[in-house]
């Protein structure tokens, strides 16, 4: 039997804990009072409304998977997205070709290299073929142009992304995030809410004899003397380990560990994240029927989610309204100056809209910063520790940061630990 310590219960963590169970013991540390990372709910109108924006495309295999574990789907439908573009104060739909020819903000020549492009990346691309290095400025110049590019690609995934300019993003990380198929194949979000995926992985761990600690806060991490200090309302616990996962941000990792090599150190060091703060609102109608998905450019809030046009079971109609790129400014403002200032950007598209409930959500690591070098320096599920490993979308380069892909991860690496304790008993 290993003692396994996984830092972290979002979805990694716990679908980690969850496949090593068996022959083993495993304790899981979260700061957090709840389990579920990005994937959590809160309840309002006594419904549970996920923080953050979340769907289920038809490709999440492994997220369908854990959903229908726990007999989350009920009846719900899926559907093909409208996707929308709001910039100058109007809203154009990109995905409909009668409606995008109304789109004023490109001519008729970039509407056509728009729409090649597209084409192109449903039919013909491959990411795989493109270089790790290879930046995303110089990729689309070639295949959409420079004029789409600078108009519409810098502002979807450089300013609202990243906030950096394209020459220093991965093409292979956003040529994946295309051909996940986001924006083209059939959308859906489980009648029963993700909450229950959530409570249904804590409640397994703990009926298999694994531990879910909540409120922890680290205070060391003795990577020499694999042992762990950790305070949970001012008092002391120590914990010795043989295998330890850590799928919390490096940043964070960082500032209690010792004991990590120097060189791998100043690698994983250069990992950027990009923050989010976003709202969850309820309105009386929805802000537009017909768009799920709204990009707003050259404006401080970067995109709405209109949940209800997913699942519309709820007493509001909920949405979300998010900015990525440059958040950090907005992190440390109190709520009711966030809330002014993103409904005020709101209601330059929307000014009709009538707010029931507002709630503000903020996360300093929201997503790594996938640049042009991200696979040389970032951490993967190896380190150099025969005994310590890393999941989560920190290491899952190149594709794109989603619940499947968070879930995958921590499959991932249970299955490495799990065939090296067989090989080791097996010596």
């Amino acid at each position: 039997m290993k003692k396994i310590l996984i830092l972290g219960a979002g979805l990694s963590g716990l679908a980690a804990a969850d496949k090593l169970l068996l022959g083993n013991e495993v304790v899981v540390l979260e700061k957090a009072k709840f389990i579920g990372g990005l994937a959590s709910s809160f309840v309002m109108e006594k419904e549970q409304i996920p923080r953050f924006n979340h769907h289920i495309v038809e490709s999440n295999k492994i997220t369908l998977d854990y959903l229908r574990r726990y007999n989350l789907m009920g009846n719900n439908k899926w559907q093909r997205i409208n996707l929308a573009i709001a910039v100058d104060g109007n809203v154009y739909n990109i995905n409909n070709p009668l409606k995008f020819l109304k789109f004023k903000y490109l001519n008729l020549y970039e509407k056509l290299r728009f729409g090649l492009f597209g084409l192109y990346c449903i039919y013909l691309m491959n990411p795989d073929k493109l270089p790790d290095n290879l930046d995303a400025q110089t990729w689309l110049n070639k295949y959409a142009g420079k004029r789409v590019t600078d108009k519409v690609y810098y502002q979807l995934y450089g300013r609202n992304k990243f906030n950096i300019k394209l020459d220093e993003i991965s093409a292979k990380q956003f040529a994946n995030r295309i051909k996940e198929k986001e924006f083209y194949d059939l959308f859906t979000f489980p009648e029963k809410g993700i909450q229950g995926m959530v409570d249904g992985l804590g409640d397994d761990i703990i009926k298999k004899g694994g531990k879910i600690i909540l409120k922890a806060s680290i205070v060391e991490l003795d990577l020499d003397d694999k042992s762990i200090k950790y305070t949970i309302d001012g008092r002391e616990f120590k914990y010795k380990f043989d295998i330890i996962i850590n799928t919390i941000p490096v940043p964070e990792l960082l500032k209690f560990t010792k004991g990590l090599p120097e060189d791998y150190i100043k690698d994983i060091k250069r990992l950027r994240y990009t923050p989010v703060v976003g709202l969850c609102f309820g309105t009386k109608e929805f802000l537009d029927p017909y768009n799920y998905w709204i990009n707003i450019f050259n404006e401080r809030v970067h995109v709405v989610y209109q949940h209800s046009l997913l699942v519309d079971k709820y007493k509001s109609k909920v949405s979300w309204c998010v900015r990525y790129g440059g958040s950090e400014e907005d992190l440390n403002k109190p709520d009711d100056e966030i809330k002014e200032l993103y409904l005020g950007t709101l209601k330059k598209y929307f000014p009709n809209i009538e707010i029931n409930w507002c709630l503000v959500f903020r996360e300093r690591y929201s997503e790594p910063i996938y640049d042009k070098d991200y696979f040389e320096y970032s951490p993967k599920y190896r380190t150099p520790l025969e005994f310590m490993y890393n999941a989560g979308i920190q290491v899952t380069f190149p594709k794109i940061r989603n619940m499947n892909v968070a879930l995958e991860s921590g499959i991932e690496v249970a299955k490495m630990i799990n065939e090296n304790i067989e090989k080791k008993t097996m010596q």
